[in-house]
């Protein structure tokens, strides 16, 4: 349902003008002294109580859908035209006056229950909540102004009446007419012309009703018991309309049977009594509502549920199909069964051409297993895994992607898991890392790793050679009087020199062996997987040799040569530093050997 239009939060009170207040003071007070009219003269009942007393719950529909600070001049509008009804039938006197507060003490009562236990009762998500508190508010409300109305009648009327009787009599007529009229009074305010059905169907609704009230005209004016004969066009209407139905239907039922009744037409008039026949009426609206509101109640929440499940699809889509995210859902076989439209913007796939089995010979080599293990973890753990792979993009880059993946239950079988990921594309933090990476662990001047990278390589290497005994050295070399090329020729003569040495270092040993600059003109080499005891000192070798080639720096060709010391790991106890430092006294026996040679520690 919309919004309460009279809704003390959206329209406050004091903002409405005098002639609006007026308008609605006059509507409300020829709305309710028609209701209690009619209930007098055409539903009165054999004890002078009305059968159906609608009064009571238009004001109470209209006091929930109004702003509180109104409530004073609608209960003074109730309070009046009760009383001027009641003045027509017992003249004025205290017997009126006293009806008259138990037919407005009733709806207040009502009202306020409602809007302190539930609130807006216009809402239907509060639907079951509203129809418990409503239904126990009416209970007490109807057996309160029962008994302040029996009392009175007992007191002042002089008719011997039995207060029990004339308790029940108005118990049922005011909690029939509370229930089937301040639902339908609500309904009429917060829906508007909307009462009468959607559009497109409010023609359906008319014949639907049409029939219903057919039916209750035939069932009531003959005197054989075939009521039953009202629920089925009844329960037709409530499932086509839901609530529109339910209230429309109940009130022309209710309106129907108790006027046929009061005229002595009907099955009802062979109970033998007007007694018996009125209580057996108000036995019957009663069931009526009973097996009526219930199948309302839940069409009408079972269209909240479908609306819900609705807006929440279109959430879902609307953020599934513009984030810029990549979101997927697969099967556990591996097939996709959903992808979103941001992968053509982040691949250059479409949609439908990354639906089914997962294209394999789209990731990177060396993550493809990385992506199926954590394809297998979550649906055997069911925990979530976040994984950073790189996938091919259509134009055959790669881009690497950062995927959080989980297992949840399938939605066309509960039984069968599924799994949901979300992808964002990392491809430059993860170059920039690398990058970062790179620079941390290698020398920006020559490219070679730095002490660092050396460092950490060496550790490692070590705890090898300790492990498996696996031939281990080190060479540290460096520029002879590099100190003098720096002075003679330039700062930048020297880092011409000492880029060449790093490229002709790079040449000199194999792709298994680590190169690196430790600072200055200080190099060293650490060889693992030596095929002779020989290959430190080939290497060294080697790179003496392609030194004899001049170094151009700029205009100037220098001759450039180098100290080589080199070091074997030969005890299992050896240490990284203990390896470097004998690489280090070797490289200084080969300068104090006269330079442009190499020695080994011994």
């Amino acid at each position: 349902m919309n919004a309460i239009a009279d809704n003390a939060g959206s329209f406050p009170v004091t903002s409405w003008p005098l002639a609006r207040k007026l308008r609605w003071a006059g509507i409300l007070a020829v709305a309710l002294f028609a209701c209690c009219v009619w209930s007098i003269a055409y539903t009165r009942g054999p004890l002078g109580l009305s059968s159906l007393w609608v009064a009571s719950g238009a004001l109470c529909g209209v006091l929930l859908t109004s702003p509180r600070p109104l409530w004073p001049l609608g209960l003074a509008i109730g309070f009046a035209a009760s009383l001027a009804a009641n003045a027509v039938v017992h003249g004025i006197g205290p017997l009126g006056v006293a009806l008259s507060v138990a037919n407005t003490f009733e709806p207040w009562l009502v009202a306020a229950v409602v809007m302190r236990r539930v609130g807006d009762p216009s809402q239907l998500s509060r639907i079951k909540r509203s129809v418990v508190v409503a239904t126990l508010a009416t209970f007490v409300a109807c057996g309160l102004s029962g008994l302040m109305a029996a009392a009175a009648r007992d007191y002042w009327s002089r008719e011997h009446v039995y207060v029990g009787e004339l308790l029940a009599a108005w118990f049922a007529s005011h909690a029939v007419g509370m229930a089937i009229f301040a639902t339908l009074t609500i309904c009429a305010r917060v829906e508007g012309v909307g009462v009468v059905g959607e559009r497109g169907h409010r023609l359906e609704l008319a014949v639907s009703l049409a029939l219903l009230i057919a039916v209750c005209l035939g069932v009531f004016s003959q005197t054989r018991f075939f009521t039953y004969w009202i629920f089925p066009p009844l329960l037709l209407v409530i499932f086509r309309h839901r609530f529109s139905g339910f209230v429309l239907g109940t009130a022309a039922v209710a309106v129907i049977a108790t006027m046929k009744t009061a005229a002595g037409s009907g099955p009802f008039t062979l109970a033998g009594s007007d007694v018996d026949s009125t209580l057996q009426l108000q036995a019957f609206l009663v069931s009526v509502c009973l097996v009526a509101f219930p199948m309302a109640a839940a069409l009408t929440e079972r269209r909240l549920l479908i609306r819900k499940a609705q807006k929440s699809e279109r959430d879902y889509r609307l953020l599934a199909d513009h984030t810029a995210d990549l979101v997927g859902r697969y099967a556990a076989d591996g097939s996709r069964l959903y992808i979103s439209p941001s992968v053509f913007e982040m691949l250059g796939w479409r949609p439908e051409e990354m639906q089914g089995p997962m294209k394999i010979e789209w990731l990177h080599p060396d993550d493809r297993t990385l992506l199926e293990d954590a394809f297998r973890e979550v649906f055997q753990s069911g925990r979530d895994v976040n994984i950073q792979y790189r996938v091919q993009h259509r134009d055959g880059r790669y881009l690497w992607l950062d995927t959080k993946l989980r297992r949840i239950r399938g939605l066309d079988d509960c039984s069968v898991p599924e799994l949901i990921y979300v992808a964002r594309d990392v491809t430059r933090r993860v170059e920039a890392e690398q990058a970062l990476a790179r620079q941390a662990r290698h020398d920006s001047l020559t490219g070679l790793g730095n002490r660092l990278h050396f460092d950490e390589r060496l550790e490692l290497a070590v705890a090898r050679y300790r492990r498996s005994g696996q031939p281990l050295a080190v060479l540290y070399m460096d520029v002879d009087h590099f100190k003098r090329i720096n002075d003679t020729h330039g700062h930048a003569a020297g880092d011409i020199v000492l880029r060449e040495f790093a490229e002709r270092l790079r040449g000199c040993v194999r792709e298994v062996d680590f190169p690196a600059r430790l600072g200055g003109d200080e190099f060293v080499v650490l060889v693992e997987d030596l095929d002779a005891q020989c290959a430190p000192q080939a290497i060294a070798e080697k790179l003496i040799a392609s030194l004899g080639e001049p170094i151009a720096a700029g205009a100037t060709s220098l001759r450039v040569t180098t100290s080589i010391g080199i070091a074997v790991a030969d005890t299992a106890g050896i240490t990284a530093d203990a390896l470097l430092r004998r690489a280090d006294a070797a490289l200084y026996a080969a300068k104090q050997a006269g330079r442009n040679t190499w020695r080994k520690a011994g």
